[in-house]
């Protein structure tokens, strides 16, 4: 049997009000409820229900995942997004997904490792010795240039400032939509629609270059495999709306989410002088810069990179709605009911974790007897992140890169989090670059 409870607000609607206002908060107060499972009811709106056990996150991706549909905030974000493969559903994300998937198997990952390395020299020698920086603005500049020429087979670099405020447009928006009845208020001319809809209009000029530059000097890149994809059934190709769509998800999901987790990587090991040395031993064991190859040697530098997605994981909640009448844990869950799980407080979860708020790289060897679904910081099931072993291979081959060169040294106090979409910092990360080599 599984230990559900009910929150209970102080006022009445005070969780709505905090979900609209902070959805860190929200979460938050649900998740110190304890248990298992958390109901909150409000008034005559649909419930929320917050799953805290392993077994019931199994539920929620797995067995019930036919039952449960995105929820409104990835809804919304179709504004901006469209219908790619983080906002639409079946049939359309499977059909999708198929289409995609070829662009991240290992033998392309093997041909990405080049530009890993290649882009992340460039990014260390525009350090200077003593320099105080934002890392989280570096790590994102890093990612965004990563992505583009990876994925899209161009230099986005110029367009860098535009796409990052238009992400944080986005965000912006993101967290607006948390209110239950944003989704029946997008006709409104408020500010976070109007935030919205720039968002998009900044991101349409960048994704749309992309996709007229391809159109006339097809290469060997994801955004050149959606232009010559043919449907199986009619021939028909993809419109430039849905290559967009696409497009546009894969730009934003396959920078921002390891960038910021690359920035809490940096700060956690400016903290953890050990397991700094750890990884600089283990990449000052490298003949040079490490390539694809190198990989297998270099388990640290893996294993911290996951530790920090522990701690922060970029995806620190996900959300569903339940399509239709259905049950977690024996517990029935009414149509309409949004069902979250937080793997920012699943990953420092006692019951499931020693030694829950410690850094430790060392907890992510191999048969460590962890349980499946109580470590999350990709998703999983059917709709887990189709970019996961880009993630990994992108991040340990920087972290290897940049770790040879540089060692980054807090200066001030690390932010509190910002929860939205993903895991920010709150204000800047300024480290200082002291030179290793």
């Amino acid at each position: 049997m599984y230990d559900v409870r009910s929150y209970k607000p102080s006022y009445p609607f005070d969780l709505i009000v905090e979900f609209a206002r902070d959805l860190e908060v929200g979460v938050g107060k649900m998740n110190e409820v304890g248990g298992d499972l958390v109901e909150a009811r409000v008034g005559r709106l649909p419930g929320i229900v917050l799953v805290r056990h392993p077994d019931l996150v199994k539920e929620v991706l797995v067995d019930r995942n036919a039952d449960l549909t995105k929820a409104r905030g990835l809804r919304l974000a179709r504004v901006i997004l469209g219908d790619g493969l983080l906002t639409s559903e079946v049939p359309v994300h499977t059909k999708q997904r198929k289409l995609i998937l070829p662009a991240f198997h290992h033998s392309r990952l093997q041909s990405y490792g080049d530009t890993f390395v290649g882009r992340s020299v460039l990014e260390g020698d525009a350090w200077t010795e003593g320099e105080r920086f934002d890392v989280a603005a570096s790590m994102n500049r890093l990612a965004l240039a990563i992505a583009g020429e990876t994925l899209f087979g161009t230099d986005v670099l110029s367009q860098a400032d535009a796409v990052s405020q238009a992400v944080h447009d986005a965000m912006a928006a993101f967290d607006a939509a948390q209110f239950p009845l944003a989704d029946k208020l997008q006709w409104l001319p408020t500010h976070a629609n109007r935030t919205s809809k720039r968002a998009r209009a900044s991101l349409d000029a960048v994704v749309y270059d992309m996709i007229e530059q391809r159109r006339h000097d097809l290469g060997d890149d994801l955004l050149s495999m959606l232009l010559e994809a043919r449907d199986e059934d009619t021939g028909d190709g993809m419109t430039d709306l849905e290559v967009r769509d696409e497009a546009m998800t894969l730009l934003l999901a396959g920078h921002e989410t390891t960038a910021v987790a690359l920035a809490w990587t940096w700060a956690l090991l400016a903290q953890h002088p050990e397991a700094e040395a750890a990884l600089h031993h283990e990449v000052d064991a490298l003949e040079g810069d490490p390539t694809f190859d190198d990989l297998r040697r270099l388990p640290v530098a893996r294993q911290t990179f996951a530790e920090a997605m522990r701690l922060y994981p970029p995806a620190w909640t996900v959300g569903r709605e339940a399509a239709r009448d259905t049950t977690l844990g024996g517990h029935p869950v009414a149509k309409g009911t949004t069902v979250l799980f937080a793997p920012f407080h699943l990953h420092r979860d006692s019951r499931f974790w020693d030694e829950p708020e410690a850094f430790r790289p060392d907890r992510h060897v191999k048969g460590n007897g962890r349980h499946k679904f109580a470590y999350l910081p990709f998703s999983a099931g059917r709709r887990g992140c189709i970019g996961e072993q880009f993630a990994w291979s992108e991040a340990t081959l920087v972290l290897a890169t940049l770790a040879r060169r540089w060692r980054l040294v807090l200066e001030g106090d690390v932010p509190d989090t910002q929860g939205s979409v993903t895991l920010r910092p709150a204000s800047p990360l300024w480290m200082r670059a002291e030179r290793r080599v």
